[in-house]
């Protein structure tokens, strides 16, 4: 049976149809380096390694990030041009921090946090149950006037690429900042 889920790495290049800046392997090695075993022994497993990086693309999508996009036929946000940094960052590349921050979405992810909600209301929902009826909202994660959550750990990885101020959040990290690229 073939697989239904793959993901296509963006390296920089503009990889088209890219959905993603990491492997299945490189998820299920950073999940296992930090404890959590995400099992991908089949190709059904694999499918849902992939969607879990599908989900965290999702969320990297929408940010804000400073500059444009290199080509605007590309399907992931980097790599980037005109970002007005210093120092300069090459428009052929993706930084590390956003590659880690994919890593990290994958492991919200994977616990059940939606990262990208469709609604809000008391807190952010992490679990909802269709019937009988069944929500269960997080008090680690809030949610921003935006309507996204707030992800500290996430923003502080992210802040230096991206446009406005991600300040005023505590940090709630998964583990690991590495340096800027």
């Amino acid at each position: 049976m073939a697989r239904a889920v793959t993901l296509l790495v963006e390296d920089g290049s503009v990889v088209v149809d890219a959905n993603s800046f990491v492997t299945e392997a490189q998820i299920v090695a950073y999940a296992a380096a930090r404890g959590v075993t995400v099992p991908a022994n089949s190709e059904a497993e694999l499918d849902a390694v992939a969607v879990l990086g599908i989900k965290a693309m999702d969320y990297l999508r929408i940010m804000p990030w400073k500059g444009e996009v290199v080509d605007p036929n590309q399907t992931t946000p980097w790599p980037r041009k005109n970002m007005d940094l210093t120092p300069s960052f090459p428009e052929d590349k993706v930084p590390a921090p956003v590659i880690e921050a994919q890593l990290q979405l994958t492991l919200l992810a994977n616990a059940g946090t939606v990262l990208i909600p469709t609604s809000t209301g008391m807190g952010f929902l992490v679990k909802e149950k269709i019937g009988p009826l069944e929500n269960i909202y997080s008090e680690k994660v809030g949610i921003g006037r935006n309507g996204m959550p707030i992800l500290p750990g996430i923003s502080a990885l992210l802040d230096y690429w991206l446009l406005g101020d991600t300040e005023g959040l505590v940090p709630v990290m998964i583990r690991s900042i590495g340096p800027r690229w």
